[in-house]
């Protein structure tokens, strides 16, 4: 992994030092944050959106970066916790890169996969090719100062955007090109830095998180480097409900098919439903509340005598001589004694004893059957 040089600050010093630290688990709208979100900066963040200190319309908990499962399955097509195939494996390199470089920074993939939720529904849906790079340009909204967005005049003479007169953000992660010319990195080793290729945007954005000397662990240091990247309460908390929602559930889905739409002033990330919409999630039990599940053992009851009641026939064991039932029949058919009058008695005995032990397999159908057989590109 190649990083470009990127400057670093004091906030995460000041983070570190900071006299009164929000509580686990503190809302991000409790006021315990306030003292990041108060002062909106004058310039853009990365995907070039100006700052708003506005609480955020849904609150959210926060209680440091999470994790994910060792193992992510696939999932429906349509599933909304789902994250497409070509794009999960930029989110697991990114972390495992950082965690070399940058190995106090507490990153963690969740985490990633929620900005690339919120800023392009993770490449349109990852309409991307077999090297993660997007197929066409994927561009965010003028950066003419309208519609929420910073006035950032043209930087980078068209180079990633294709726009001569304004800045635009540009790939999976939305990076505007003067972030990109300070930070961008080459995530997959090739030997280039391509905004528009998954593994390198996500990288950067990693890189960036974590350029501030922040534990994103800390609530607290994880807000702060979450409004670096845009400073909108909004925006964080879109992001850590993603990031919750990924470290509990998140399963692989096919690409999208085809290619990006024609960038529109507005921008041509393609999004079904709005990334603020987001699915909820059931809380883990607490240590107390651990005894609950005990319960269903009540639903194993009615399972219990099922099976006892079906062979309670007792045909299984046969105890109790069988000769009481059988032994008058044979006496009455071989009653034409011409040939040899006293051997019918003696053999038939034998027989009635073989009949009943053959029906177990019947009575035994529950217990147990009778003799018969139990997601990269480099």
């Amino acid at each position: 992994m190649t990083v470009a040089s990127g400057g670093t600050g004091a906030s995460g010093q000041l983070a570190a030092d900071s006299p009164v630290a929000p509580s686990p688990g503190a809302g991000l709208n409790s006021g315990e944050f306030d003292e990041l979100t108060m002062i909106v900066p004058q310039r853009p963040g990365v995907d070039g959106r100006i700052g708003s200190d506005k609480p955020a319309r849904a609150d959210v908990p926060v209680q440091g970066a999470t994790d994910g499962r060792s193992v992510v399955r696939p999932g429906r097509p349509d599933a909304v916790n789902g994250i497409p195939r070509g794009v999960f494996p930029a989110y697991r390199r990114a972390t495992a890169n950082l965690a070399v470089v940058r190995p106090n920074c507490g990153l963690t993939w969740p985490l990633l996969a929620g900005i690339g939720k919120a800023e392009s529904n993770h490449a349109s849906g990852g309409r991307v090719d077999v090297a993660g790079t997007t197929r066409g340009k994927l561009l965010g909204p003028v950066l003419n100062g309208k519609g929420g967005t910073g006035r950032i005049k043209d930087t980078d003479k068209g180079r990633y955007d294709s726009d001569l007169v304004w800045d635009r953000a540009v790939g999976p992660m939305q990076i505007i090109p003067g972030v990109w010319d300070e930070f961008g990195a080459d995530g997959n080793g090739d030997g280039f830095r391509n905004p528009n290729n998954v593994y390198d945007a996500v990288t950067t954005v990693a890189v960036y998180l974590c350029s501030e000397g922040d534990d994103l662990k800390r609530p607290r240091d994880l807000v702060a480097s979450l409004l670096r990247y845009q400073h909108s309460k909004d925006f964080v908390a879109t992001v850590l409900r993603w990031m919750r929602v990924y470290s509990k559930s998140a399963v692989l889905i096919p690409n999208a098919k085809g290619n990006l739409s024609a960038p529109k002033a507005a921008g041509n990330a393609e999004r079904k439903v709005d990334p603020r919409a987001v699915p909820d999630v059931p809380d883990d039990p607490k240590p107390g509340t651990a005894t609950k599940p005990t319960k269903p053992t009540t639903t194993a009851k009615p399972s219990i005598p099922d099976p006892i009641q079906t062979p309670t026939t007792r045909p299984t064991k046969p105890t109790h001589p069988p000769t009481d039932t059988p032994t008058p029949t044979p006496s009455d058919t071989p009653t034409p004694s011409d040939p040899p009058t006293p051997t019918p008695s003696d053999t038939p005995t034998p027989t009635p004893s073989d009949t009943p032990s053959g029906s177990p397999c019947a009575a035994e159908t529950n217990p147990t059957p009778c003799t018969q057989g139990s997601g990269s590109h480099g």
